[in-house]
């Protein structure tokens, strides 16, 4: 096994002390922590444990590990996450698994609780303050809102006798604190992620290595990128070297990108002061590509995007756009939408799911005479309530036809009412008429200007937009369009096009990546810090193995981290 390893691997699967071992991008850390496991699962009888972040790593790190060591290793082998070793140490203290409250559970018990306490906040918001509470082994200010959210939710949980999910290690670790709870006697322990851990996640670890557990951790502290939730980073790794004596061992060889890809990631991420120095070798060698470009809009950097990365797939290559959140990709799916280009939206919802997106392809069907029910969601978006519909289907009359104010006054419609209904049937004969006409671009501007009209959410007027800028791309009547618009295209599939965002392509690897709207205002965020910003674009740069791009809409001036990349721009037209 160790044969396959280099020397600086080889030394963390050597080691027998506590160890940091400080991962770059594409250093082959799973292996290493695999390898290290499997060693000592085979020269002595220890007992082992290997911490993740999810429940997909877990499984997938225990089966790599029993893959190298054995079956007969199996019993001596405790892999999971964080939480699901939480709650069963929760579980042999009270001889019974305690009662998780569902999501469902959650939201009920907080509604009722900022109600009880005058606290007019978002479900969402109360979580959030509530989460960070928790991490923070369940210290809260007196006298502060947060502190009576939290102690009348924590009295709703134990009324109902229920823990919820942060529960699970802040009871584990305050029952070992206590020492009501055994430590598992971990004779060594393995965690991946180091970086990402919060103070909770820290302090559980720390109290194994106490009870006599020889601990290595496995990170990146220039990926570190949720300090949102309150993960350690440089500071978790610093401490834990100097409250253990832990042996540092930098794993800087890159076995995914080419030297040019992770040069320009290292001009970037040495502009940060707080972090681990360490040398990265690209292990390809030269022979990547790297390019940035500034587009017109946001629009014609889509399309360069799709046309670019179309031919990788056609050749057998991964390929994924990045963007800093998921909103920023929309336009990118409109263009996959419209050239017919098999993609996944990796990191979120398509907005074409949304119910507006829906409801303008009802509109141009109705509009077509393809469809004749469906006015009642026009109707109700226009702002007619579900009792008024119900007086105008009293009489069974075709409700896409035209009626006089009079006759709907006499439904018992308010004049409010009335004129709506009539200002959309006489907007559907003109549409009608000119779709007769085939005059479907001025049609489709005009659908859309209608329904922009009628709502200010800015969610649905994403999906009205994208909607439009997917259909006024093909061509033919609206029936033809919507069946291309609904084939189902947006699904996990090896020749499929990744739409992702930077925080959810860590950990993952394409042969070519571009990253779009590398731009001041969009990153770095104003609403993080510029150097976890920074390290958050480092991730997104060192996704490329072969072929990096990164682009720009001209309207804003160029991200600062790719002009610390040194990367020459080529000025689209």
């Amino acid at each position: 096994m160790l044969d396959e390893l280099n020397p600086a691997q080889r030394e963390v699967v050597e080691l027998r002390r506590h160890c940091v071992a400080v991962a770059c991008p594409g250093a082959g850390k799973t292996k290493t922590i695999a390898t290290k496991a499997a060693m000592l699962l085979a020269e002595s009888k220890a007992i082992v444990g290997a911490v993740t972040f999810s429940k997909d790593a877990a499984v997938e790190l225990r089966e790599r590990i029993l893959a190298l060591a054995g079956a007969g290793a199996k019993k001596r082998l405790l892999a999971g996450t964080f939480h699901s070793l939480a709650y069963k140490q929760l579980g042999k203290a009270d001889g019974h698994a305690p009662d998780i409250a569902t999501d469902g559970d959650r939201t009920g018990l907080l509604i009722q609780v900022l109600s009880d306490v005058g606290l007019d906040w978002k479900v969402d918001d109360a979580i959030a303050a509530i989460e960070i509470i928790k991490t923070n082994f369940g210290n809260v200010q007196a006298g502060t809102a947060e502190e009576l959210l939290y102690r009348g939710y924590q009295d709703a949980l134990e009324r109902n006798g229920k823990i919820d999910f942060q529960d699970m290690l802040r009871l584990a670790v305050d029952g070992m604190q206590r020492g009501t709870i055994s430590p598992y006697p971990f004779t060594y322990l393995l965690v991946d992620e180091f970086q990402d851990t919060d103070p909770l996640q820290y302090q559980w670890i720390a109290l194994h290595a106490q009870a006599g557990s020889i601990v290595t951790v496995v990170g990146d502290d220039d990926q570190s990128i949720y300090g949102f939730r309150s993960a350690l980073g440089f500071r978790g790794m610093e401490s834990f070297i100097r409250q253990f004596d832990a042996q540092p061992v930098v794993l800087g060889n890159n076995y995914r990108c080419h030297a040019e890809i992770l040069d320009a990631a290292d001009r970037i991420i040495r502009n940060n002061r707080d972090r681990i120095p360490k040398e990265l070798v690209a292990h390809k060698g030269p022979g990547g590509r790297i390019q940035f470009q500034r587009f017109p809009d946001e629009y014609a950097e889509a399309v360069a995007a799709i046309e670019h990365l179309a031919g990788a797939l056609k050749n057998g290559q991964s390929a994924a756009v990045l963007a800093r959140t998921n909103r920023i990709l929309d336009p990118v799916e409109a263009v996959c939408r419209s050239h017919g280009v098999k993609n996944f939206r990796a990191s979120g919802k398509s907005i074409l799911s949304r119910p507006e997106a829906a409801l303008m392809c009802n509109l141009l069907e109705l509009i077509q005479k393809t469809k004749s029910t469906g006015v009642d969601a026009l109707l109700s978006f226009k702002g007619i309530g579900t009792q008024e519909l119900r007086l105008l289907h009293s009489k069974g009359r075709a409700n896409t036809e035209q009626r006089q104010r009079k006759e709907l006054l006499e439904l018992g419609l308010s004049e409010a009412s009335t004129d709506r209904y009539r200002e959309l049937m006489k907007r559907l004969a003109e549409w009608r008429s000119l779709c007769d006409r085939q005059f479907y671009s001025l049609v489709l501007e005009g659908a859309r200007e209608w329904m922009m009209q009628h709502t200010d959410s800015d969610p649905a007027r994403r999906a009205i937009t994208t909607t439009y800028d997917v259909l006024s791309q093909l061509n033919g009547p609206f029936s033809d369009r919507l069946e291309f618009l609904r084939r189902d295209n947006n699904e996990p599939a090896a020749d499929a096009l990744i739409l992702t965002t930077m925080h959810s392509s860590k950990g993952l690897e394409w042969d070519r990546v571009w990253i779009i709207r590398a731009e001041e205002t969009v990153v770095p965020d104003e609403k993080s810090t510029e150097s976890e910003e920074r390290r958050l674009f480092y991730v997104a740069v060192t996704r490329a193995r072969e072929d990096l791009r990164l682009s720009m809409a001209k309207k804003n001036p160029t991200s600062r981290f790719v002009l610390e990349a040194g990367i020459d721009a080529a000025i689209a037209t």
